[in-house]
């Protein structure tokens, strides 16, 4: 339970220590900013943007809080812990969070427009289950700790991922992707080590993505860093950017504080990957001591007792 418990936060996590800089598409003005005081909790600032290339999104949230990565998560976690999980249900869910008037204040992404505008162009008892749009971004990522979480056998846990990632992307790369970040968080709460890991997740991959995963796991020496790993994957929201140096972050780092660090520092959709990394690192790393996630990262998550009680819900849920 303390596993999956620390995959589930350590994404959620990942997301928050990312807000501060995300979509900031400059390492070098990241580690400039890396020096003020609390980071990587920073609060957003437009003039940190300011100059570089960027995309400003976040002036309604304050240092501890979710991006919108983070908030997907975190119904996926509250939803898929109830008794009724049928698509429709989840779909009216998402509406009356997402929607106008709803819960959610922020940044609404590409998928989640595309979803909102489907459900909001049909009567409910016409919605279809597959309502997702063409994406191949990092949205599609976001259900998976808790799916991952429930422990499923490998059968009835793709079918619930065509299903459940299926309400926001109708993609193939989104769709094996996905599958294949399952595929990898199961082998780190087997393992509790990174290598097989990333053994799992270039197999699983996608062909071209697998490709670049093996690129990046192949750099040693002077060549080992962060330039040339941009001149093979970019920080780009698109999952055939983003796996690969999720990977190279991962390979490259020896602790869950390390990897997400890293993973900031490589600017970019930071959020997008955290979710990925976070929870991969969580669950190989756990709480604590020099390697796990800091208790005082954990602290620093606004909302954090309720996001505490709905996981404690959903791995009940689980039988765990």
């Amino acid at each position: 339970m303390a596993q999956r418990y620390a995959a589930l936060m350590g994404a959620l996590v990942a997301d928050a220590a990312s807000m501060g800089t995300h979509w900031i598409y400059s390492p070098e003005r990241v580690s400039m900013l890396a020096n003020l005081p609390h980071f990587p909790f920073i609060e957003p600032d437009a003039t940190h943007y300011e100059g570089v290339d960027s995309y400003y999104a976040h002036d309604k949230l304050t240092a501890g809080e979710l991006t919108a990565y983070g908030e997907w998560l975190a119904l996926y976690i509250r939803l898929l812990g109830q008794p009724d999980t049928n698509t429709h249900t989840i779909q009216q869910q998402i509406l009356d969070y997402f929607g106008p008037g709803g819960e959610f204040i922020g940044y609404i992404d590409s998928p989640t427009k595309a979803l909102l505008l489907t459900l909001f162009s049909l009567p409910p008892e016409d919605w279809p289950d597959d309502s997702g749009s063409d994406d191949d971004q990092n949205p599609a990522l976001c259900a998976i700790p808790a799916l991952v979480a429930l422990k499923l056998p490998s059968e009835p846990l793709e079918q619930e991922i065509e299903r459940i990632v299926g309400i926001t992307h109708q993609n193939e790369t989104a769709q094996v992707c996905a599958k294949a970040f399952a595929c990898a968080l199961n082998e780190a709460l087997r393992s509790k080590r990174v290598e097989p890991v990333l053994n799992v997740l270039k197999i699983k991959a996608p062909d071209d993505i697998r490709d670049k995963i093996e690129q990046v796991r192949s750099l040693s020496g002077e060549v080992n860093d962060l330039k040339h790993v941009l001149t093979i994957a970019n920080q780009a929201c698109h999952l055939a950017d983003s796996l690969p140096l999720a990977a190279w972050i991962l390979q490259n780092s020896e602790s869950y504080t390390e990897a997400i660090k890293m993973n900031i520092l490589a600017s970019g959709d930071s959020c997008g990957r955290g979710i990925l990394i976070g929870a991969l690192a969580g669950a190989c790393y756990g709480f604590g001591d020099e390697k796990g996630i800091p208790i005082s990262w954990v602290t620093t998550l606004q909302c954090g007792e309720a996001l505490a009680e709905d996981i404690e819900a959903l791995l009940k849920k689980s039988g765990l």
